[in-house]
Formats: C-alpha cells, structure tokens, sequence
C-alpha cells in the first residue's frame, strides 16, 4: 500500500541486534542461498537492515530496526515465510523529476538481483545511515541518489526541491518498508539524458559498479501509458506511485 506521508513526522530506531531465526528456518535459508549464489554468482550475503516493529498514529510513523543477512531478505522475497519470521528490510527511493516534467526511472543492471528491473533510485539502509541508535533516512536518501545517478540532492544548483513524501508497506508483493522522497531537478529531459552518459562513462572508465545500464524517462501527462509501453519487469510500487504523484498538482 502506498501512502503520502506529508507533514509526518518519521522516528527510525535501531537495535544492534540480530533477528532471532530457529535453526530449522536458518539452514532452509543457507541451503537455498547457494542454489541462487550458484545462478547468480555476482550476488552477496551481506548484512541487511530490517524493520522488526512500525507504528503510525497522530502524524507519527515510529519504526524499529535490527539486523540480519541478505539471504533472508532473497528466501522471503522468492519462497516466502510467515508474518513473524518475514525480512521487512527498511528501503529509501526518490523520485526524480526533471524540470520538463519527465519522471526518471532505472534500468537494473543484468548483473544485479533483478536485472533489467525498472525502479526509482534508491536501496537498502545500510550501516553508514546508522547514527548511534538512530537511522538516518535523509542520509540513506542522498547517498543512494549520488551512488545510482550521481544526483547530489544538496545541490541547489541542479535540485529545485526535494521531501520525504511517500511511503510503501508490506504486501503480498513486496516485503519491504519503503520510503520515498520527491526531487524536482533543474535540468531538462535532454540535460540529464547529457549528464548520465557521461556518469556511465566515467563509472566504465574506472571499473565503478553499474546500477543502471539506462534510465527511461516518463511524460508526467501519459504515466500509464508510457510505463505500459516498457516490457521490463518493474517494481510493484512503480506504477501506483507515477500516477498518485502524477495527479498531485503540488
């Protein structure tokens, strides 16, 4: 289900802990990380941060966090578990627009988990968001964006604006706890189609990690139908999340 969360107030608290798996539950969790590791070999166990409690009333989303690996995240997503033993990992996104009104969606690498996927920049929280007991979301948000399409949301030169607006629960799709921020640019739809060539360039050039092999990009006035137009598999919020922002005149 995804949300606006305007003039919410977000409370994320961490737990140096690791979330608590039967010994059952942690070898059917092994034995299927090989078998996709062998599939994939470019895939990586690491640790993960997951969402073990949220809470929302009066204007205030409070969210507990722990630890675990990313091969519980890929067992729940592709096999599935229960409500008590779920991976709910914790996930920032921003949706870029362009100043010429196109939204500005990825195209995963064929490399990655789910190669050729079309998403909004963004990714799990990790430990460099993790300030003593607390996660940084605003953090996780500029350095995701600066990583995946080398947007500094700081910038006031490119970056018109930029809020948390949104946010994605668990459902019978995703798992994850998904917090979305909206981005308008300064630039056009052919300045930053410029400024990413060169991005990929440079990350080519030096041997950098690829995120995404192409971005696309969707006329604001014809969401549905562009987004229908692209074969690629894409994330179950996308759609939802294009059209409410598309009607949003804010």
């Amino acid at each position: 289900m995804l949300k606006n969360i305007e003039g919410t107030t977000i409370k994320i608290k961490f737990k140096d802990e690791i979330l608590e798996l039967s010994k059952d539950l942690k070898e059917q969790i092994n034995n299927f990380w090989i078998q996709s590791k062998n599939e994939n070999p470019s895939l990586f166990n690491g640790e993960l941060i997951c969402v073990s409690e949220y809470k929302e009333a009066n204007n205030l989303i409070e969210i507990t966090c722990k630890r675990t690996h990313y091969s519980h995240h890929l067992y729940d997503e592709r096999v599935g578990l229960p409500k008590e033993n779920g991976c709910h990992n914790l996930v920032v996104g921003c949706l870029l627009e362009t100043s010429d009104n196109y939204y500005i969606i990825g195209e995963m690498a064929s490399n990655t988990s789910v190669p050729n996927c079309l998403q909004i920049p963004g990714g799990n929280v990790d430990n460099t968001d993790i300030k003593k007991d607390r996660v940084d979301i605003l953090n996780a948000l500029i350095r995701e964006c600066k990583e995946e399409v080398n947007i500094n949301l700081q910038d006031k030169n490119i970056v018109e604006s930029f809020e948390i607006k949104y946010i994605s629960l668990p459902n019978e799709i995703s798992n994850a706890y998904l917090i979305i921020a909206k981005s308008k640019l300064k630039m056009t739809k052919k300045e930053m189609i410029e400024y990413y060539k060169e991005y990929l360039k440079y990350l080519k050039d030096n041997n950098l990690e690829i995120e995404f092999t192409r971005l696309h990009f969707i006329n604001k006035k014809k969401v549905k139908e562009e987004l229908d137009r692209l074969k690629n598999p894409k994330r179950s919020y996308l759609e939802d999340l294009l059209e409410i922002d598309s009607y949003n005149k804010k």
